[in-house]
């Protein structure tokens, strides 16, 4: 199967797809750009059943065409953060042996391939076995993953699962607040797949959001806690009347944040947990009110059990470690390879690196990680990343990243340097180090000189 396929032949090609700029996009039309770039794709150079295209570009309906473009011709999309940094470009496209780069600087008219040449893929033939759809790039709940696969099957399971607590449909007006390169199967593809319409607002401000809300009838709001915190900002705040949904994921929206979007609104932010390995597993959409901390109870299909370190169910209101098995569940990660049954446990259970606890009604409320992810604005990244950077300065001896609360984004990332003595070093330096080699949102938001970092018994950096 294909999932581009399914999204046209399920579509009412009458109804409208997108709104950019005011102007509606119906699906016939979608239908149509994108046949004829799936043509086009298939005569470039590089390009070839089950290739991995990478795909540059701002959020926008070109975007999205391109997308299915490329999942249609039968290639597997790779999305390419445009706040990515040169190096991480390259790096992405090292480890995954990427076929080639679609570039689309002036739109979907004009767009660019580019042919990649790399080393003998080892696990080329493993991988087209998958019908393979999607690869985020990502260090993955694991934190040690540099790609995560999904086919086209575990695509559809996955937005059918997740649809089964947003209840999106035809009559559905979605407000695009997110990124298109981090958010996209149990969004964009969810949305497409059950004809629902996505409204692309001209800019990410206050302002402009709800004016583009209001015009086009928005009913569904699936954005971060910061996105609510802007939205409740200031005084004066126009009617939203069609919002019949709103939805926090990346990170715990505040409590105080979803309060007053509910008393502003009229609907109450429901909390959901999205994980790139599972999609959607959690939505908080029965008690978003009367259990504000609450992620929710799981999906229907979705199995939840919490362990302790022996391996033990734990009591109710006991903290432990989130293991889960359901549809929708990643086919395999890269470099190295690695399979869904390598990864997860007997009888298919997988561990989230979460820690959680329920209570007696069953909903589920996250403790903490087993290790340590740092979620900006949700975009998410591990601290390791930005401790390979700093440390290749022969200024800094060791390095610790945390990620510092933020009232605004959730979280921003803070280093603590240890310096050697080979050179001096300022954190001027270690910042204009970082700005070359990593994405904006990776950068420390500030930086202090400690004489030495905790370690654990084995050394480990303490992350917390």
């Amino acid at each position: 199967m294909n999932i581009a396929e399914e999204i046209f032949q399920n579509a009412n090609f009458g109804s409208t797809a997108v709104i950019e700029k005011g102007v509606a996009h119906t699906y016939e039309s979608l239908d149509l750009r994108c046949k004829s770039l799936c043509d086009w794709l298939k005569e470039c150079h590089g390009f070839f059943s089950t290739a991995r295209i990478g795909l540059t570009g701002t959020d926008s309906v070109s975007y999205l065409i391109l997308s299915l473009a490329i999942l249609r011709a039968g290639g597997c999309f790779v999305p390419i953060a445009p706040e990515l940094s040169e190096s991480e470009v390259v790096e992405l496209s090292r480890t995954l042996h990427l076929d080639g780069i679609l570039h689309a600087p002036k739109g979907v008219e004009n767009p660019e391939f580019s042919s990649l040449s790399h080393p003998v893929c080892p696990w080329q033939g493993a991988y087209a076995s998958l019908n393979p759809a999607l690869i985020r790039f990502s260090s993955g709940t694991t934190g040690d993953a540099k790609g995560i696969l999904l086919s086209h099957e575990t695509l559809r399971d996955r937005i059918l699962t997740a649809n089964a607590g947003l209840g999106i449909g035809p009559h559905d007006r979605i407000l695009w607040v997110l990124s298109m390169a981090h958010h996209y199967a149990v969004s964009i593809l969810l949305y497409l797949y059950h004809g629902a319409t996505i409204i692309l607002p001209e800019s990410n401000q206050a302002d402009s959001l709800l004016s583009s809300a209001i015009e086009h009838g928005a009913t569904v709001l699936y954005g971060a806690p910061f996105h609510y915190v802007m939205l409740s900002a200031g005084e004066a705040h126009p009617a939203w009347p069609t919002l019949r949904l709103a939805v926090s994921t990346t990170a715990g929206i505040p409590h105080a944040a979803a309060e007053s979007f509910s008393s502003i609104y009229g609907v109450h932010p429901s909390q959901a947990l999205g994980i790139m390995e599972a999609g959607l597993p959690f939505i908080n959409h029965d008690a978003a009110a009367e259990k504000p901390g609450a992620v929710g109870r799981p999906q229907p299909g979705v199995e939840t059990r919490i362990l302790d370190e022996e391996g033990g169910q734990v009591a109710t209101g006991r903290a432990g470690r989130l293991e889960l098995r359901g549809p929708g569940m990643f086919d395999a990660y890269i470099s190295p390879w690695r399979t869904r049954d390598m990864v997860t446990l007997d009888g298919g259970w997988f561990s989230t690196g979460d820690i959680a606890q329920t209570d007696a009604d069953g909903f589920h409320y996250l403790k903490g990680r087993t290790k340590s992810v740092i979620s900006v604005g949700g975009m998410k990244f591990f601290p390791e990343e930005v401790e390979n950077v700093l440390i290749t300065h022969p200024g800094v001896a060791e390095a610790r990243v945390l990620a510092r609360e933020h009232p605004t984004f959730g979280s921003v990332p803070e280093a603590e340097i240890v310096v050697s003595n080979e050179v001096p070093v300022t954190s001027a330096e270690l910042l204009k180090l970082c700005k070359n080699r990593l994405a904006r949102y990776k950068i420390p938001a500030r930086i202090v000189f400690v004489e030495k970092i905790p370690k654990t018994a084995s050394g480990k950096i303490q992350r917390h």
